[in-house]
């Protein structure tokens, strides 16, 4: 019989656990649901053994979403896989609607429905998501790699499949789960859509990118390197990947002006390796922020309306 577990990784959530663990709870299809809490301080443990056994509550010093994610995969034992923010909320009936299209998939892929709260804390839903499937259908590597992203919770994964990844990486702390998805089309994961919104995404003032921008543009820049060495190794390196590539590299690059990182000098020599015509920001910024450093490029250029 096919069986989902839904992996809930929890870091300091009290204020939204439950919530998420009321979507959760209940749905046709769910055999298995654990709750891995990753040193949080708050109390999220306790909240989630009130709607768990004990045993289902995974407790252990902050090492990361991606740590807590992969501690719940060895935990538990399902055929499918459905990873859940502990600030997010499935929609009901989802995962028996996932389990129909899943026959000949490797990952599930549902649309989503932003919302944020309130003053009363009550839910206000607002823009619906989708994934690009003719993008994915063209080229899903390149897809991921450059714009295609979902949240986790719309996702649903064979357990097959995230043995072959080898779980989320600690080394891309902010952008583990774009990684994730990538990794799962380059093992050549087959992606089937289940036409409903399946999940709601909490649109938060304080994420993770806008609270680190600085460990966010690295995170691009590292997953970019990576990505690109998979590929030249494995001879696909394509020239549309290529520009790709470039496209990565640049927005790395500016992102990394704008924190003043010094890691900008990397992604601007990233991008000159790959033989392709720079932006004329790469161009223009590269040799003034050797010249005059980075803070100093960056006021000037956004004096410029360039930023």
């Amino acid at each position: 019989m096919t069986s989902v577990a839904i992996i809930i990784p929890c870091y300091n959530a009290g204020q939204t656990l439950a919530q998420t663990l009321e979507s959760a709870i209940g749905q046709p299809g769910l055999a298995e649901l654990i709750v891995v809490d990753d040193g949080s301080s708050d109390g999220s443990a306790d909240i989630a053994r009130r709607y768990l056994p004990a045993d289902r509550v995974i407790e252990g010093p902050n090492r990361g979403v991606s740590a807590a994610r992969n501690r719940g995969i060895a935990e538990t034992r399902s055929e499918w896989l459905l990873f859940l923010d502990a600030d997010d909320l499935l929609t009901p009936g989802t995962i028996e609607r996932r389990l129909a299209a899943a026959e000949n998939a490797d990952v599930v892929v549902c649309d989503y429905q932003e919302f944020s709260t309130d003053e009363q804390g009550s839910p206000v839903l607002s823009q619906i998501r989708s994934i690009d499937w003719p993008a994915l259908r063209q080229d899903a590597e390149r897809a991921i790699a450059s714009h295609v992203w979902i949240t986790t919770g719309a996702l649903l994964y064979r357990r097959e499949l995230v043995e072959t990844i080898g779980g989320f990486r600690p080394d891309l702390p902010v952008i583990q789960d774009a990684r994730f998805m990538f990794d799962a089309a380059f093992h050549g994961g087959r992606l089937v859509p289940s036409a409903h919104i399946g999940a709601h995404y909490r649109i938060a003032a304080q994420s993770l990118s806008r609270r680190d921008p600085v460990q966010f543009w690295r995170d691009v820049l590292r997953n970019g390197r990576q990505i690109e060495a998979l590929w030249r190794e494995r001879g696909t390196l394509t020239s549309d990947r290529i520009a790709t590539l470039r496209d990565l590299y640049d927005n790395a690059g500016r992102g990394l002006l704008r924190c003043e990182d010094k890691s900008f000098f990397e992604a601007s020599a990233a991008g000159r390796t790959l033989g392709l015509r720079q932006s004329r920001h790469a161009r223009i910024a590269t040799p003034l922020a050797r010249l005059l450093g980075l803070r100093a490029v960056h006021g000037l250029l956004s004096m410029m309306g360039r930023p």
